[in-house]
């Protein structure tokens, strides 16, 4: 644990190889796929993304397995010891990234979606497949969160509605590092480190599960956060006129 705790606080991310067995991801993937059966339907404008009719990201999961899943044992000990302190759950994410067909994520912090006011949280970035250059892999500009929030400006992009405005200023001042993923690898990374992906180029998906989980003492900006809502509706309306499915 010392090494992932050293890797997060210096660079921003650490790798956790195997975390999850394949039984595990197994199990995770057939929850994953019961829920969108039954429940897909029912999730509505920031809650899902679509891609040509087809899935490209989950915002919103209506089913307690999701949570009792993120507070397994293994997960709060690795949270508390990342954070220094108790944590709480925040919420969970799919994002499936079709082959051929799947979306880039633009560069951004994901603090600047949760308003944090002293941005304790991080993301558990849980491979599903394998993950690596042309499906669409993970990049983070290493030690970037040591910058704090930065400026964000609207992306447009269903599933990822904002980005790091400037980002040729931060691609000089950090280092760029790509991560490629067997299944059942988990990233875990700081809330305000700069990162994002690429399309999906391959004939193979790039399916990951993320957990959220913040410091249990943490506070929210709510001025930042109306300011977020505001731009993300914003979004959706623009992208509903055009029809961007």
């Amino acid at each position: 644990m010392n090494k992932f705790k050293k890797e997060y606080d210096e660079l921003g991310v650490t790798l956790i190889k195997k975390l999850f067995s394949k039984k595990e991801i197994k199990i995770l993937t057939k929850r994953i796929n019961n829920y969108i059966k039954k429940c897909s339907s029912k999730l509505k404008g920031k809650e899902i993304n679509f891609i040509k009719n087809k899935i490209n990201s989950i915002h919103h999961f209506r089913d307690h397995y999701f949570e009792k899943f993120s507070k397994q044992p293994k997960i709060i000990q690795l949270g508390e010891i990342l954070l220094n302190d108790r944590i709480k759950f925040r919420k969970c994410e799919y994002f499936a990234k079709p082959k051929k067909i799947g979306l880039e994520s633009p560069m951004h912090q994901d603090n600047y979606y949760w308003n944090l006011k002293r941005g304790s949280g991080f993301t558990m970035w849980i491979a599903i497949d394998k993950s690596y250059k042309n499906n669409g892999n993970l990049k983070y500009l290493l030690k970037s969160h040591k910058k704090g929030l930065v400026t964000h400006v609207a992306s447009y992009a269903p599933g990822s509605s904002q980005k790091v405005d400037n980002i040729q200023k931060y691609n000089k001042k950090y280092k760029l590092k790509k991560f490629n993923l067997d299944v059942g690898d988990c990233l875990v990374h700081h809330s305000e480190i700069i990162h994002g992906s690429e399309k999906n180029k391959s004939n193979e998906s790039r399916r990951g599960f993320t957990i959220q989980l913040t410091a249990k003492k943490e506070k929210i900006n709510k001025k930042g956060l109306k300011k977020y809502i505001l731009s993300l509706k914003k979004q959706i309306t623009t992208r509903s006129n055009m029809s961007i499915r």
